[in-house]
């Protein structure tokens, strides 16, 4: 399960948009960093995506993808442009087709084909139309849904919602996040025409003036075993407690928010948190495997990402200026544990933790947070000046308080853990031999 969150410039400090995603997927399911130059292509070029081929246009932009190492798509990225997009599953009445575009290929596609946010939505909504959304959007584990979206750029922001082939938008004025749950009910800025009729003709609702989008559409069983409410409910808390006062660290920090239990450890939960944690097969299979955060602006645009799960352990490093590439030293991972891979590297350190996690955290959030605020003020102090040198630095950074925090694992209080929870996590260790 994902989150997405945003604030524009009318409550940012210097007028920036703000954009902020964690990707929430198996616990196993390596998700890349790259970064795919802009390209021009002949008419006759095709794109093969997760599942179906289209026609290519005739340019594509540079763009910064979160990857799932097995599919096209993007959980979120960026352009050169400016243009940062996110997606959510929600889970509807209406079932996906058999085949169709992911919601990770429709954000890949409409940010290489984009220069706005308002382009990127109509991007979005005329290959829904024409193509569908469907396939099966999971790893090992099969899982089929709809996709909700923000679209933002240094002007304005937008949510898209779907079913099947039908949306409905709201462009947002000031704050907005989405979860694994239709967003919007009544306060859409306009909706596809099937959307409504769809639901009267299946008595949803009796009319248009009735007409709710989110309780017309939603799987109220899978809607709740997300917890996308919750989550829903979390962020925007979040987001207006920091109303105004917006900067890149408030995004990060509210994406490694695990809710206000003190001494929070994902054995015992809750599970509706925003930094996710797998503990079991049924209800919270998923965990947060990568983060982005964004800051666009008129003159400069910055990106910073963890490249790896669990953001509560992660350092974000930057990453997609002008001219740069992913740092020299990152290696990307796939279906099995490699230790050159910077995400099955941090993942050997995040599993290794999970029996002193509350001691663990202590122990390496400080570190991060001083290494962060360097980071950040180095890199948006730098007035556009970001060359790959730069890169480079800070991701060394970034993986060496991961391995010296992961070297002193052993010497810390190890808890007490249920025996499932220990064989579910061994299960993962076994298949991917991370152990």
């Amino acid at each position: 399960m994902c989150d997405t969150i945003v604030a524009l410039g009318s409550i940012v400090k210097g007028g920036l948009t703000l954009f902020g995603k964690n990707s929430d997927r198996e616990p196993d399911e390596a998700q890349n960093i790259r970064i795919i130059p802009r390209k021009k292509h002949s008419h006759t070029d095709i794109v093969k995506c997760t599942y179906i081929t289209i026609p290519q246009v005739s340019e594509t932009a540079r763009v910064l993808l979160c990857q799932p190492f097995w599919m096209f798509g993007a959980e979120m990225g960026g352009n050169e442009h400016g243009v940062v997009i996110g997606n959510e599953a929600i889970f509807t009445k209406e079932k996906p087709a058999k085949k169709g575009l992911t919601g990770m290929d429709l954000v890949r596609l409409a940010l290489e084909r984009s220069h706005t946010a308002r382009q990127a939505l109509e991007v979005i909504i005329k290959l829904l139309e024409k193509y569908d959304q469907g396939g099966n959007c999971g790893y090992r584990f099969k899982l089929h849904y709809m996709n909700s979206f923000i679209i933002a750029d240094k002007k304005e922001a937008y949510v898209l919602e779907t079913v099947k082939r039908w949306w409905a938008w709201k462009k947002i004025n000031d704050v907005w996040s989405i979860s694994n749950v239709i967003s919007l009910q009544q306060d859409y800025d306009e909706c596809s025409e099937g959307l409504i009729k769809n639901a009267v003709n299946k008595g949803y609702c009796k009319s248009q003036n009735d007409f709710n989008f989110r309780k017309c559409y939603s799987d109220k069983f899978m809607t709740w075993a997300a917890n996308g409410i919750i989550r829903e409910k979390r962020s925007r808390e979040l987001l207006e407690k920091n109303k105004n006062k917006f900067t890149v660290k408030h995004f990060i920090n509210i994406l490694r928010d695990h809710g206000n239990k003190p001494q929070w450890t994902p054995h015992k939960g809750p599970g509706g948190t925003l930094c996710l944690h797998a503990a079991d097969s049924l209800l919270r299979r998923t965990q947060t495997v990568c983060s982005l955060v964004a800051s666009i602006g008129k003159e400069n645009n910055f990106y910073y990402t963890t490249g790896a799960s669990n953001p509560c352990f992660s350092p974000y490093f930057p990453v997609f200026y002008y001219n740069t590439e992913v740092p020299k030293e990152y290696k990307e991972g796939s279906a099995y544990y490699n230790q050159n891979s910077y995400w099955w590297e941090s993942e050997y350190y995040h599993r290794k933790a999970l029996k002193y996690f509350y001691s663990a955290l202590m122990e390496v959030q400080p570190v991060i947070g001083n290494y962060e605020e360097e980071m950040i003020a180095g890199i948006e102090n730098a007035n556009g000046d970001i060359n790959q040198d730069m890169i480079d630095r800070y991701f060394v950074q970034a993986r060496g308080i991961v391995r010296n925090w992961g070297a002193g694992l052993d010497k810390l209080p190890p808890m007490q853990l249920s025996w499932y929870y220990r064989y579910y996590w061994r299960k993962y260790n076994r298949r991917n031999k991370i152990f």
